[in-house]
């Protein structure tokens, strides 16, 4: 008897999620697809998508899958080793901070892009700049949208 699928009889609530160690997106088209592998849990809200850790043999003894698949059978003949979900992964704080640095960088660049632009002008045009505010081109006002 595979001992690792026991939990499976004694409880209810232990879900079978299947998970991969590499996006199929990613793969080159001459590598095989990732392979699939089964997890319990008793983690009633994991879903297809999600990121959880899980047992290795390799590293710090735990690595990311994605999940795609939840409530799958077991296959209580096997002797394949079932290993627990260690935890899932919420990406959220991580999404949000990636976000307000990507806001902080738009910011430097136009500052950056405002500055860089005065500079030249100024070192241009230092001597013109009367000169060029009665030019007509420069108060010719923006075209109106397109409807």
């Amino acid at each position: 008897m595979n001992y690792s699928t026991a939990v499976f009889l004694i409880n209810n609530d232990v879900r079978a999620v299947v998970g991969t160690y590499e996006s199929e997106d990613d793969l080159l088209p001459s590598k095989k697809p990732s392979s699939r592998t089964t997890f319990k849990t008793l983690d009633s809200t994991i879903k297809v998508g999600d990121f959880v850790v899980v047992p290795t043999d390799t590293r710090h003894k735990m690595t990311v899958v994605k999940i795609v698949e939840v409530d799958t059978d077991i296959d209580f003949d096997s002797n394949t080793q079932i290993n627990w979900v260690i935890s899932t992964l919420d990406k959220t704080s991580y999404e949000k901070t990636l976000a307000l640095e990507q806001t902080a960088i738009a910011v430097m660049k136009s500052a950056e892009l405002r500055k860089k632009k005065s500079e030249l002008r100024d070192s241009i045009f230092k001597d013109q700049a009367e000169s060029l505010k009665t030019l007509e081109l420069s108060t010719v006002p923006p075209s109106p949208p397109k409807v």
